[in-house]
């Protein structure tokens, strides 16, 4: 005589977690909501350079080795900016989700912005290329293509006059991109 099979509990589906248009990196996501230790806001920062890397056409593997971290690393903070090809490759996405902490000069010293996306990262990092230039040349054209343009809500500043006095003032710091959140609270 066959055993009757006792029906099994069927398992509850987890709900999915809402997605988010946007995640902040730097924010802690364990259940203590301690802050970051700098040895991981670094790993967060060396990240964001390698896929910036690979924006420019260098493999996973490439760009993660000329920013001094691993694939793993990698995979690890920021899974939703990279995705895998037809091939298997991983590829960076067009634009992520990742909010991004940024520094950019404001019209009384460095503010902290907060960009949605590679493209807004992009234009910060380009404005302080040529911010940057702009302060060993003083060509008006250097700062021309950012006028009236904003990054996370936040208008790019690109009066001379403004300019000047910052970085007579020694307000005009352009050490890093990236700002750390513990430097916002």
């Amino acid at each position: 005589m066959a055993k009757k099979r006792r029906p099994q509990a069927r398992r509850r589906k987890q709900p999915r977690a809402a997605k988010h248009k946007s995640i902040i990196v730097n924010i802690p996501r364990n259940r203590h909501d301690e802050q970051l230790s700098d040895r991981t806001f670094e790993a967060i920062v060396r990240s964001f350079h390698a896929v910036a890397r690979m924006h420019d056409g260098l493999s996973l593997e490439a760009s993660c080795h000329e920013e001094g971290t691993t694939p793993a690393t990698v995979k690890k903070h920021l899974p939703k900016a990279l995705r895998r090809s037809k091939t298997g490759k991983w590829i960076a996405r067009k634009n992520d989700p990742y909010v991004r902490a940024l520094r950019l000069p404001g019209p009384h010293g460095p503010v902290t912005v907060f960009a949605r996306g590679y493209s807004e990262a992009k234009l910060a990092s380009n404005y302080l290329a040529s911010l940057t230039r702009w302060g060993r040349r003083e060509k008006a054209y250097e700062l021309a293509p950012f006028h009236g343009k904003s990054v996370g809500g936040y208008e790019l500043l690109t009066a001379s006059r403004t300019l000047h006095a910052l970085r007579d003032a020694g307000l005009l710091q352009l050490d890093s991109l990236y700002a750390s959140l513990k430097d916002t609270l």
